[in-house]
């Protein structure tokens, strides 16, 4: 709401309160270090509490990048574990998140809101998307202690008047939480560094003043309002959940921190920046209830899911730079229903309605949406086939030209399900955008201006084979498996072996190594390597 305008370039020294730097980065940094936050606590309240450590490695990285000496270690790389209270890294972030799924299933894929594309991952990226969490065994009065942490790293952009912005934060947290008979109380520290870039597209070449020449870059050659920005930030965030009843649980967190921000336009001499101290406040609440039946019974299930979101990041005034503050907000709704139907053969078929509600409000970007999805799902166990038909559709937003939905249709067959042996196979296309539910695909991360297409979107289409065979005395799984992905003119072809542990006397191993080539017409083929490990004890 306020910032400062370096007039006629640094010497002069002038603050002049029509800039909306620093505060129009300041509320999408906060925003997206709050939701980040939220991503690994939600995690943490669906967690189960089985005493042991878990640690997880995972990455996808590109051969070529690391023998070459230009590479770079730029990127993204959130693992996401699961689904809890709140999902996805909030409004207004291009979502680059790396998913790596239990069933080793799209390794080095990109979500980005259109299906899934293939994105090199660098040795940064693969400690980013890995996480540990050690939970000790039950006390005397029931309740276990449990530490855990992760790294994620997100992009955003937006645009505030005339003036366009982007960046990327990088976010490492550490926590601690004990629960106890239904309810959990933690606490979380985390350290975040923001980075981008800022453009004024109102502004001409700058001019050198009278006595500058050579201080400052000038002669036409840099913009008035371009620059850089940074920001650092270090905070707490305490949170908590409790499980009411059978039906209803609640979850909160809170989060307080402070760090500095660093703006350096474009006119300044290289080495200087204009600094001040930043102060960042959130606050987060939800609920979830079962109205109707229980999560995977017969019958009909109907579910409530809502949360809010509030942050505020302030900076201060300095001799150089305008104080400003800036809030923003998040409000969701959802409703999920099912009907599940027994058949005689064991199988169940079950068609699934969902409907979802968000508002964005505040000092970035706002809007309203409604979205709606459905599908239908079958499953014969005795055959080990599945198949899931799912699409999704923004019914109504602000903008009455907006339009997006997705489709998909899913196949596979694993013949014994249990062990993970014998033949499988997977068969998936997708057409337009995300396909999941109204609820998942309102709660995802990004905004849906950003991931608004048209429902006409390309083709998708990916398959996998696997074949599982005892190894190491039948305690444990191995499955080699191959791959194909077609989107437009682009392939991917992968081979990769998977290991599991079967037997209760084996070690909790799981181990997983994929190779993957990827053939584009318009660029050279990449040829990347992925791995993932994971180990309780």
């Amino acid at each position: 709401k306020g910032g400062a305008k370096i007039a006629d370039g640094v010497a002069v020294g002038t603050i002049v309160n029509s800039d909306p730097m620093p505060a129009a980065w300041l509320s999408r940094f906060g925003r997206t270090v709050a939701q980040q936050a939220l991503d690994g606590i939600s995690g943490r309240m669906v967690a189960p509490r089985t005493a042991g450590v878990e640690g997880t490695l995972a990455g996808h990285v590109d051969l070529a990048s690391l023998s070459s000496p230009e590479s770079g270690v730029s990127g993204s790389g959130d693992l996401e574990t699961g689904n809890g209270p709140v999902t996805g890294n909030g409004p207004g972030i291009a979502e680059r998140n790396i998913r790596i799924p239990e069933d080793g299933h799209g390794w080095g894929l990109k979500e980005t809101g259109y299906g899934w594309s293939t994105e090199a991952m660098t040795l940064r990226e693969a400690l980013l998307g890995s996480s540990f969490t050690a939970t000790g065994r039950e006390d005397a009065m029931g309740g276990s202690l449990s530490f855990w942490g992760r790294g994620s790293e997100s992009s955003f952009d937006g645009r505030e008047g005339t003036f366009t912005l982007d960046g990327e934060t990088t976010t490492a947290m550490l926590g601690s939480d004990y629960a106890r008979d239904g309810w959990l109380l933690g606490l979380a520290l985390l350290h975040s560094d923001g980075e981008g870039d800022y453009a004024d597209s109102e502004t001409g070449p700058q001019e050198c003043p009278e006595g500058m020449e050579g201080r400052i870059p000038c002669g036409g050659a840099v913009r008035e309002g371009d620059g850089k920005v940074a920001s650092t930030l270090t905070a707490a965030v305490p949170y908590g959940s409790l499980q009411m009843s059978e039906r209803i649980g609640l979850w909160g967190a809170f989060g307080h921190g402070m760090g500095e921000v660093s703006l350096r336009p474009d006119t300044m001499t290289a080495g200087d920046a204009l600094e001040a101290d930043i102060t960042w406040t959130m606050a987060s609440m939800g609920m979830r209830g079962d109205l109707l039946g229980r999560p995977g019974g017969n019958g009909l299930v109907l579910a409530l899911t809502a949360d809010a979101l509030w942050a505020r990041t302030e900076s201060d005034g300095t001799g150089e730079l305008a104080g400003s503050d800036s809030d923003v907000t998040r409000l969701r709704l959802g409703l999920e229903g099912s009907w599940q139907v027994a058949l005689a053969g064991g199988g169940h078929v079950t068609p699934k309605l969902e409907l979802g509600l968000r508002h964005d409000g505040g000092d970035a970007e706002t809007g309203s949406g409604i979205e709606l999805g459905g599908g239908v799902s079958w499953s014969s166990p005795a055959a080990g086939i599945r198949l899931d038909l799912s699409g999704r559709t923004l019914v109504r937003h602000d903008d009455d030209d907006l339009e997006d939905r997705g489709f998909s249709v899913d196949l596979s067959f694993d013949r014994d399900g249990n062990t993970g042996r014998g033949p499988s196979f997977s068969l998936r296309q997708d057409l337009g955008g995300q396909s999941e539910g109204g609820l998942d695909a309102l709660f995802a991360t990004d905004l849906l201006e950003d991931r608004a297409v048209s429902g006409d979107g390309e083709s998708r289409w990916t398959l996998e084979g696997a074949y599982g065979v005892p190894v190491f005395s039948g305690r444990y799984t191995g499955s080699p498996h191959a791959g194909v992905g077609i989107a437009g003119d682009n392939r991917d072809y992968s081979v990769g072996w998977r290991l599991t542990p079967e037997s209760g006397s084996a070690v909790d191993l799981s181990l997983g190594v994929k190779a993957t080539r990827r053939e584009d017409p318009d660029t050279a083929p990449e040829d990347m390597f992925g791995l993932e490990a994971s180990l309780r004890w």
